[in-house]
């Protein structure tokens, strides 16, 4: 049985850069240990880190294995590893989609399924990152909003499945943030330049709270609630802005 005094305890991917360095960064604030995953190390020090490729099933039992010798729990499990592309269907290889999505879903419907025995014994929380892109298309971000849809389709199923173990699950849908983002994709489309990108710090802090509250959901920026039905009420507009500001015909 878990020990209720025990400290409190987050696993995060992709910690090294980001969302998920933003996320341990606000977690280790508020006392929370933190078990940070990434195949480059962090410029900070999480309570452990593990050098994982979480694409790999080796690697991901090793960070069960090496969470569960030194903690032997887990609260949370936030997944926010994953990459982006920025190709048009045409031009997208076989090789770059089956690789996105094995980092942006496999690995993580993976991890969150070898988490479950200990999420199950601390009644913790699932944090999956998708993207607010998973709802909106974004033509030359096919392949990224297509594994983000399927993150969030994987958060919304099990979500009942998990709820008679008192696990929560909350689907993550962030927009725009400042985080270097593009620079990491692959692809050979140079996205527009779109101003106004949230703060990652300013995110980790929403998603904090939204594990404090155990909320269903998070939208990040919150203007995007409004922003994205609103688009897609007029798709004919929509397209044609798409159209012009990624190039799409010339």
């Amino acid at each position: 049985m878990i020990d209720k005094n025990q400290a409190v305890v987050a696993v995060i991917t992709g910690v090294s850069s980001g969302l998920g360095k933003a996320a341990a960064a606000k977690f280790m604030q508020h006392g929370i240990k933190v078990v940070g995953i990434s195949r480059s190390r962090p410029d900070f020090e999480p309570d452990i880190w593990i050098e994982a490729d979480i694409t790999k099933p080796e690697d991901r039992e090793k960070v069960l294995k090496q969470t569960t010798e030194k903690f032997g729990r887990t609260d949370v499990l936030i997944n926010n590893a994953g990459k982006g592309g920025y190709s048009t269907w045409e031009d997208l290889s076989e090789h770059d989609l089956r690789d996105i999505f094995e980092l942006n879903f496999f690995a993580l419907n993976a991890m969150t399924v070898m988490f479950l025995p200990l999420l199950k014994e601390s009644k913790g929380t699932v944090m999956n990152v998708s993207s607010i892109a998973a709802d909106l298309y974004v033509p030359c971000m096919g392949a990224y909003c297509a594994t983000k849809s399927a993150v969030t389709a994987f958060s919304n199923t099990i979500r009942p499945e998990v709820k008679r173990y008192g696990i929560k699950v909350i689907d993550v849908a962030p927009g725009r943030i400042d985080t270097g983002f593009s620079s990491r994709s692959f692809g050979n489309r140079q996205p527009p330049h779109t101003p106004g990108g949230g703060s990652p710090d300013v995110f980790a802090s929403a998603l904090f709270k939204a594990w404090r509250k155990n909320s269903r959901s998070l939208i990040y920026p919150g203007w995007n609630r409004i922003a994205v039905p609103m688009l897609k009420i007029f798709p004919g507009i929509y397209d044609r802005l798409s159209i012009r500001i990624w190039n799409l015909d010339k």
